[in-house]
């Protein structure tokens, strides 16, 4: 039988990279795993029929695995991401699919607002990295109407739908997902990424990773919206723990823009000066007060000196195991529910629109969306008509 004399270099950079273990190739293809590191180390060669499996399974196409050398993937958008001050992550397979998707549905918003004449949004780019924190936050805040509108919700679920929907109504576009497109059984980790925003003038969008918690999510809006209002979109780790000597950096700065727009210090510092109740009660207190996770109260505290960094990050950790433990991704659902959520109630309003006028194609609009074509119209009527 013919063996697929394929490059064992690249098939391991293949399989580092869309994250497949040798004992999960190993039942795949009904084989030991040392047979699959046979593979891998070049002693022994698949048949043409398993490497083509092989580039399925590992999402390559079928001819990088003959090449000489891993291909170098930049990706399209900057990477601010980092591992405890280290350089960038290596981005996954899902990571890389999402980021392709989002895109193309970017380029169709863009390409719908320049046909209708639509010029750029003055909010994008508006600070820098040098602009003060309070005056991005504050300008934020007042564009988004967040304390009329936003602040008043009692609960996670309304504050988030509440926040989601005012920052679209700036005609920025935000994508809550859990998974890649439809596919539920490939799940996003929100320790690789909590959402990631493109800073097009034209047609920003933001992206949240929807597995993550609602205060995260709530709190990785707001971060992401600091990198629209300085014009510099990315993946970012929306991370509390990154330390104040880094403040020079773009994931800080964006932290603290959305910490002073969350939770401004002003509004708990009478508060944390008369507390009276334990430190873990305070941050629960106000944590549900105001809508945001206990570790970004903690964070405020800590950076207020009403916390030592060793106390911070223990408490960080506790609460991190606790999401940890107590998360579990569901499936299901309201599958039409959730199609405007994962794709933008606004972009999915304006392509349902388009179609009807004979703008888009319907085939076109269903890759866009995920939903059939025939479809389609369900879609239409669970969103109340256009």
């Amino acid at each position: 039988m013919a063996r697929a004399h394929i490059n064992p270099t690249v098939l391991r950079w293949a399989a580092e990279r869309s994250g497949a273990e040798s004992a999960d190739l190993a039942v795949a293809f009904n084989k030991t795993p040392d047979q699959i590191e046979a593979w891998m180390a070049g002693s022994a060669a698949p048949t043409f029929a398993q490497a083509q499996k092989l580039a399925r399974r590992l999402r390559v196409p079928f001819g990088y695995l003959f090449l000489r050398t891993p291909p170098i993937e930049p990706l399209p958008v900057p990477d601010f991401r980092r591992v405890h001050g280290a350089g960038p992550r290596e981005p996954s397979v899902d990571l890389r699919d999402v980021l392709a998707d989002v895109l193309r549905k970017r380029d169709w918003y863009r390409d719908y607002r320049l046909n209708a004449g639509d010029g750029p949004l003055r909010f994008v780019g508006r600070f820098s990295l040098h602009s003060s924190v309070s005056d991005v936050a504050r300008h934020i805040a007042q564009t988004l109407d967040f304390e009329s509108v936003v602040r008043p919700q009692r609960n996670r679920d309304d504050f988030l739908k509440a926040f989601v929907g005012q920052v679209e109504e700036l005609e920025i576009l935000v994508m809550r997902n859990g998974v890649v497109r439809n596919s539920t059984n490939r799940p996003l980790d929100p320790e690789e990424f909590r959402g990631f925003s493109i800073a097009d003038p034209l047609a920003p969008v933001i992206f949240i990773n929807n597995a993550d918690s609602k205060a995260a999510q709530g709190f990785t809006l707001a971060h992401e919206l600091a990198h629209v209002w300085i014009g510099e979109g990315g993946i970012s780790d929306a991370d509390p723990t990154i330390e104040e000597e880094a403040s020079e950096s773009i994931e800080a700065f964006c932290n603290e823009v959305a910490a002073e727009l969350l939770l401004p210090w002003r509004r708990i510092a009478d508060s944390w000066k008369n507390c009276t109740v334990a430190l873990e009660s305070w941050i629960g207190a106000v944590s549900t007060e105001f809508n945001v996770s206990t570790v970004m109260a903690a964070r405020q505290l800590w950076a207020r000196g009403g916390m030592s960094r060793e106390e911070f990050f223990s408490f960080y950790e506790t609460e991190q195991a606790k999401w940890t433990a107590n998360s579990r991704q569901t499936s299901g659902g309201n599958f039409y529910w959730n199609v405007p959520i994962r794709n933008s109630r606004l972009l999915t309003r304006l392509i349902l629109r388009s179609v009807a006028a004979s703008e888009t194609l319907v085939r076109d609009a269903s890759h866009l969306l995920g939903v059939k074509p025939a479809n389609l119209p369900k879609l239409q009527n669970s969103m109340g008509g256009l």
